[in-house]
């Protein structure tokens, strides 16, 4: 643990019970694949995945890597993720703001979806650039806060609130007493990783649905399928999320 206090979000596998969908998992587990392949990231020593709840992604990459580490503080999902898993993969509780390795000893960091769970995302951020490994990455799911439906309780706009009236939004919805998650715009997002060199695959999953098992997200021959490149570039700030390989500047 680090020596700040820190209020963290607690058993969040029962909040959100569809981090235990398979079939919900294997569409963003095939994306990752895609774009780990195309980013020349498979295939090396140490695979960590922070926030890794029930361990679909550690699992997915087991037979790619010598070693894979989920890490989360939700034990009730480390339960469930240590069912069925592979020898060379194991599941740990560890606070992502203090990671249990050494420094530039990890090949592969997962961060999907994780940084507005984290009280202090800089102090992640932190320790992603100090585990890295030289020639090592980190694959980042970040969801923007001009999200126009909030991606964890699908209520339209409650991310760009106050947090005030975000509590009070998610309770007269039943969605629970408070709103934890802070998210960020996209200018803030770059903010947090300008430390790192970034590789960015958000455009490419968009218009190459076929080529990064993007279909779930891009019905084909569908309207958004339709949308020239030019366009989402015109209005890539406005995006929901955003895919990047983060790596340390050579």
């Amino acid at each position: 643990m680090t020596s700040k206090e820190y209020r963290y979000q607690e058993n969040l596998l029962q909040k959100s019970p569809i981090l235990m969908d398979a079939d919900h998992k294997k569409n963003k587990v095939d994306k990752m694949l895609a774009i780990l392949d195309h980013a020349n990231l498979q295939g090396r020593g140490l695979a960590v995945d922070v926030g890794c709840s029930v361990g679909f992604f550690c699992k997915a990459i087991a037979s790619q890597f010598e070693q894979v580490v989920g890490l989360d503080i939700d034990q009730g999902a480390l339960e469930i993720a240590r069912q069925n898993s592979p020898d060379n993969v194991r599941f740990d509780v560890a606070d992502s703001m203090a990671l249990p390795f050494p420094d530039s000893s990890v090949d592969l960091l997962i961060c999907n979806h994780v940084y507005e769970h984290v009280p202090d995302a800089e102090k992640l951020f932190d320790e992603i650039f100090r585990v890295l490994s030289p020639q090592g990455a980190c694959y980042l799911g970040a969801a923007s806060r001009l999200t126009l439906i909030e991606p964890h309780y699908h209520l339209p706009f409650l991310s760009w609130l106050p947090k005030p009236l975000a509590h009070r939004y998610m309770q007269l919805f039943g969605k629970g007493s408070e709103y934890y998650e802070n998210l960020r715009t996209y200018w803030g997002i770059r903010r947090l990783v300008s430390r790192f060199e970034l590789q960015d695959f958000t455009l490419k999953v968009i218009t190459e649905p076929d080529t990064y098992c993007a279909r779930d997200m891009i019905r084909k021959g569908g309207l958004i399928d339709k949308i020239p490149r030019g366009v989402w570039q015109l209005f890539y700030a406005l995006l929901p999320s955003y895919i990047f390989i983060l790596r340390k500047p050579t």
